[in-house]
């Protein structure tokens, strides 16, 4: 994971973690004043609804006591009745009288009766002018204080109250009641409630309920109980409404932080995504100074790599040098060695002649050619090794350029082909391989003297043959191996087959492979020496982009 996603998840994440918290905090802080403010409004109307509704309980008596003590028609009817004059326009009369007080009086049944059951008037369901009622009569006859419940039995469930108006024996009456039902629907509308009567069914937990007590009913309630409730689906619906403004504006944050997230990545990586590609650039061999962006931090970083580029490219370089320097000593301490072993047989041959000489011996003139033969040898074997010190010492640093690999390799097996008499098949293969930035000439060299190492060492053998390849290594590198179905490398030699002067030809300078070796090594590769079944591998590694030494170091990037 890159650092810009780790930044980008990392703010995400505590952005999320932040909105989250505070989102539920301030629901539950909301949910619950709300929950706070709507029981006590809740509890403030069923006080009112118990006050309005004993009011209503107190009120309903007292009106029709009021009717009965001061109505004019009333007392004008009664004098009828208690003098036997009572006719029809005093019936038709009441009865009209009954219809207007049944609306001042704001009730649903309202009756008018005299002492002998007959219905003056009346504004009833199952009772009319003229008709009797002799148990209404008897009810309104019965004094009592107060309203009282109606049986629901007797009709639909209401508060009822009754009074007589008497002169001697007669008397008219008045009947009325108040249908609960209507009346405590206009009482919980005015307060935002619902009222009912109490069942025994399971409390619905979206309901907030409570029982009402209303006063002057007493015990002529009976069983029937009343509730207020009120449904909490207004206050679902709010907190719905609050949990969808505040994921509008969780989301809204958790945009708009990774948008900075993705800004403030995006700064932060950039100059060090810059940073590692000039880093591969410095492993391929091609570097650049980096322009330092961002912080202050980001400033410095950048310009401590490009003086990290410049110390490396000097670095490189003197070591390079001081490698190149401790092989020519190496080399010329073993130049020394080898010069040391054909002036011995060069001095004896010297001293011999000089004795001969000296004394007048006859046998100096045959001996002179034999000794003058050894001296020209030795001097010829001495020259063989100068010129090949002065060939190792004098192989100039790699000048790379883009080359085709497998055309130069191909030119180095054709000219072996044509040239060879010892009949060594010689067999390659070739893979398709990107360009390669290499010292072409340097590379033949090296093909050359591998290849040439291959067929010496399976000249011998009855179907002598040598192996060659090219093939890529992922996207960076190109192989180059060379095999031979020889007698392999001797024990004596294995562990220093690349030094100087190591060889086991009988004519060879054991430069061969050193040579090789500093070639490939100054184009930044590796050499490796294998076994074979049978026969022996050798077969290095080059990188595409080129050797990694510095020719220039890059310029300063500090201000």
């Amino acid at each position: 994971m890159t650092l810009a996603q780790r930044l980008m998840l990392a703010i995400t994440v505590l952005t999320i973690a932040v909105t989250a918290t505070l989102g539920f905090a301030v629901r539950e802080a909301w949910r619950s004043t709300e929950e706070e403010r709507f029981r006590v409004q809740f509890q403030e109307a069923v006080v009112r609804l118990d006050e309005q509704l004993s009011a209503e309980v107190a009120r309903l008596p007292e009106l029709v006591e009021l009717l009965c003590r001061h109505d004019p028609t009333l007392d004008s009817t009664l004098i009828d009745l208690s003098t036997g004059r009572l006719d029809s326009g005093r019936r038709l009369a009441v009865s009209v009288r009954v219809t207007d007080l049944q609306r001042t009086l704001g009730v649903e049944e309202l009756v008018l009766l005299t002492s002998e059951g007959e219905v003056l008037g009346a504004v009833h369901e199952a009772l009319v002018t003229g008709s009797k009622a002799p148990e209404l009569a008897a009810q309104v006859a019965r004094p009592r204080k107060g309203a009282q419940l109606r049986p629901a039995a007797s009709g639909p469930l209401a508060l009822e109250a009754h009074c007589t108006r008497s002169r001697g024996r007669a008397w008219v009456g008045v009947y009325a009641a108040r249908h609960l039902t209507r009346l405590l629907e206009d009482v919980g509308r005015s307060h935002g409630v619902t009222i009912r009567q109490a069942t025994d069914s399971t409390p619905d937990p979206n309901v907030l309920s409570a029982e009402l007590t209303v006063k002057g009913l007493g015990e002529a309630l009976g069983d029937a109980r009343f509730v207020a409730t009120r449904s909490r689906v207004p206050l679902s619906a709010s907190l719905e409404q609050l949990d969808l403004t505040l994921g509008v504006i969780g989301g809204g944050t958790l945009f708009g932080a990774l948008l900075v997230a993705y800004l403030l990545a995006r700064g932060l990586a950039r100059p060090i995504s810059d940073l590692s590609a000039e880093a591969r650039r410095v492993v391929e061999g091609q570097p650049r100074p980096v322009r330092g962006r961002g912080g202050r931090e980001l400033v410095e970083l950048a310009e401590a790599f490009n003086q990290a580029i410049q110390d490396l490219a000097a670095l490189r370089r003197r070591l390079a040098a001081t490698e190149r320097i401790a092989a020519r000593r190496e080399v010329a301490r073993q130049v020394a060695h080898e010069i040391k072993n054909p002036l011995a047989p060069i001095r004896a041959a010297v001293e011999t002649l000089r004795r001969l000489r000296a004394r007048g011996d006859v046998a100096f003139d045959d001996y002179f050619d034999e000794a003058t033969k050894t001296v020209l040898d030795e001097v010829k074997r001495i020259n063989t090794i100068v010129s090949e010190f002065t060939r190792f010492a004098r192989l100039p640093p790699p000048n790379p350029a883009p080359m085709d690999v497998a055309q130069a390799v191909r030119q180095v097996v054709g000219l072996h082909t044509e040239h060879d008499e010892a009949g060594v098949a010689i067999e390659l293969s070739v893979e398709p391989c990107p360009t390669l930035v290499a010292d072409r000439d340097q590379l033949v060299q090296v093909m050359t003297n591998l290849l040439q190492n291959a067929v010496d060492a399976c000249r011998a053998e009855p179907k002598p043959r040598v192996t060659v390849w090219v093939r890529p290594l992922g996207h960076t590198h190109v192989e180059i191996g060379v095999a031979d179905n020889g007698p392999g490398f001797a024990p004596e030699v294995r562990d220093r087959l690349f030094e100087p002067y190591v060889t086991t030809k009988e004519h060879g300078t054991g430069l061969g492979l050193a040579i090789v070796q500093r070639i490939v090594m100054e184009h930044g590769g590796d050499l490796y020496a294998e076994a074979g079944s049978p026969g022996a591998v050798l077969r290095f590694q080059l990188p595409l982009s080129g050797p990694t030494l510095l020719p220039e170091p890059p310029p300063s990037s500090r201000r």
